[in-house]
């Protein structure tokens, strides 16, 4: 088989890779491995499974550089492995969950509804919008927030790096989650004062977060809709990982809720992944194809981003990337 065949063999089957290392979190393996060698026999003992059939599943990971066996077979721990503990300090354990799990893996599994229709095949195969899930489904809800926390994990730093708050008095992370953002930020920068703008049932979550960060008296945490406005006179409003959500007529609604805020010298960090030209933009253009099966959203380009800003009355001033797959487009009020 030449090699341009075997390169595609081996990517039509990664939905094995994927499902394998979802058990594997699932299982907490890595976790029950530790720091030192364990045999196949010993970890199905303690995790309640099949011996012969977890051996299998560590030998074709083991293969992949996920996990290792010794001489006499017991596994060790690699530096593909590692971040399937849950305690480690980049831990994606919970993001291998979630991709495995069947509710999702399903929506997947009808990509060609998508394709077809140009609608979330989420929908499709659950009878109800993604989110809409979510709140129906209180361990979904779990999982996926579990997971984007991870996510959140990998980014903030990496964000709060690129973001030139230097000058700013106050910045609103909008749709800011827990917090996780605006912490990093108020730690970077001793004398900034943060909001969390979220969902009502959200706000509270974020408060008790950032009163556990030791911050609660440099923040605060309001309620409201996004697509209607957000608070006013800050230095600077911070939008990350919210636009890929939506289509190109929701975000440029949030976009003009924003632009109503801005003073003439505040500026808008969005920050997201934005897809390039080449093989430098593979990261973007798949988790395009996430977004188009879940929730109908999408990543854009530099130039799609710049045509939204515009049309909300706002101009593109640079794009910066960052340490994480996500860049900060920086934009200001025309």
């Amino acid at each position: 088989m030449d090699d341009s065949a075997s390169a595609l063999r081996r990517l039509i089957l990664g939905l094995r890779t994927t499902q394998l290392l979802a058990v594997a979190a699932q299982l907490g393996v890595a976790d029950a491995l530790q720091d030192e060698p364990r045999s196949a026999a010993a970890l199905a003992d303690e995790l309640r499974v099949d011996a012969n059939a977890l051996r299998r599943l560590l030998r074709a990971l083991a293969r992949l550089g996920v996990f290792a066996e010794t001489d006499d077979g017991r596994i060790v721990h690699t530096p593909l492995s590692e971040p399937l503990r849950g305690d480690a300090e980049r831990s994606l354990r919970d993001v291998a969950r979630l991709y495995g799990a069947p509710w999702l893996w399903h929506a997947y599994g009808e990509l060609l509804d998508s394709v077809r229709t140009g609608q979330p095949a989420f929908e499709h195969v659950h009878a109800q919008p993604f989110y809409d899930y979510l709140d129906a489904h209180p361990a979904a809800a779990e999982q996926f927030n579990r997971a984007m926390n991870a996510y959140t994990a990998h980014e903030v730093t990496a964000i709060a790096e690129a973001c030139d708050l230097a000058e700013a008095a106050t910045v609103v992370d909008i749709g800011g989650g827990h917090g996780a953002l605006v912490a990093a930020l108020l730690q970077r920068h001793p004398r900034l004062r943060g909001i969390v703008f979220e969902r009502a049932d959200v706000v509270d979550g974020a408060r008790r977060a950032l009163a556990d960060a030791g911050l609660a008296a440099r923040s605060v945490c309001v309620a409201g809709d996004f697509f209607e406005h957000v608070p006013a006179s800050a230095d600077a409003y911070l939008l990350k990982s919210v636009l890929h959500n939506w289509s190109d007529d929701d975000a440029l609604r949030i976009l003009r809720a924003c632009q109503r805020a801005l003073h003439p010298s505040a500026r808008l960090l969005i920050a997201e992944r934005v897809i390039a030209p080449g093989a430098a933009g593979a990261e973007a253009a798949l988790f395009d194809i996430n977004m188009m099966v879940t929730v109908g959203g999408q990543e854009r380009s530099e130039a799609e981003y710049a045509a939204l800003l515009a049309a909300a009355g706002l101009r593109l001033q640079r794009t910066t990337a960052t340490a994480s797959p996500l860049s900060v487009i920086e934009a200001t009020r025309v």
